[in-house]
């Protein structure tokens, strides 16, 4: 990712929105097989430091599998992160609600999905399982507490593997921008708090080349 700043002598007083344009395709920049990107503008509302003098726009680079993740309060206030891939949609489901919040940083709740062909509702559970330490999916009844019963295990397979795609995304990006507002204060913390309060060892430590 990368930003960029667009400055002019003044700064004229304007509208700050996310405004997205095609990214001009003969750019030398881009090398040749690379993923189409655009341009996305990030608000100067989203700055907690005053905009410098002269700065009319702040725009970033986005390729068309990230999307630009604005009202961050630390840093530029805004990251690029990886998008849903598609590519994992259930053929023939279409989710339609979710009813999902974080439970101490872990992904809860229920994802609906109805059949395109015949209206029937699959609900996949998300709730993660102290003893195996695992995010479990299970496929459920639309409304009962058991599980489901009129779908085929390919079909099960196929949801779960959809739902599974999007929860892994959700826990992605919230760790990115976790990662992106964190300090080294923080960050310290953070694995402490994960059982993974190490000792931090520069690149060029030579305890790296050996097995001490």
């Amino acid at each position: 990712m990368g930003f960029r700043e667009h400055e002019q002598a003044a700064a004229p007083d304007r509208e700050d929105s996310v405004n997205v344009g095609s990214e001009d395709p003969t750019d030398p920049g881009g090398a040749p097989g690379t993923r189409a990107r655009r341009i996305a503008r990030i608000p100067f509302a989203a700055l907690r430091q005053k905009v410098p003098e002269g700065m009319e726009a702040l725009i970033a680079e986005v390729r068309d599998d990230q999307v630009l993740i604005p009202g961050l309060q630390m840093g530029v206030g805004a990251l690029v992160v990886q998008r849903w891939d598609s590519t994992h949609a259930a053929a023939g489901w279409t989710l339609y609600g979710a009813d999902l919040t974080l439970d101490q940083g872990h992904p809860f709740g229920s994802m609906f999905y109805r059949n395109d062909a015949d209206n029937r509702v699959l609900r996949v559970g998300v709730k993660w399982h102290p003893p195996v330490q695992q995010l479990e999916f299970p496929a459920l009844h639309p409304s009962k507490p058991e599980l489901t019963s009129d779908c085929t295990a390919d079909e099960v397979a196929a949801v779960v593997l959809d739902a599974r795609s999007r929860i892994g995304t959700l826990v992605a990006v919230n760790a990115q921008i976790g990662s992106f507002v964190a300090t080294t204060e923080s960050e310290d913390a953070i694995l402490d708090a994960s059982g993974l309060g190490l000792e931090r060892l520069s690149e060029d430590d030579p305890r790296l080349a050996g097995d001490a």
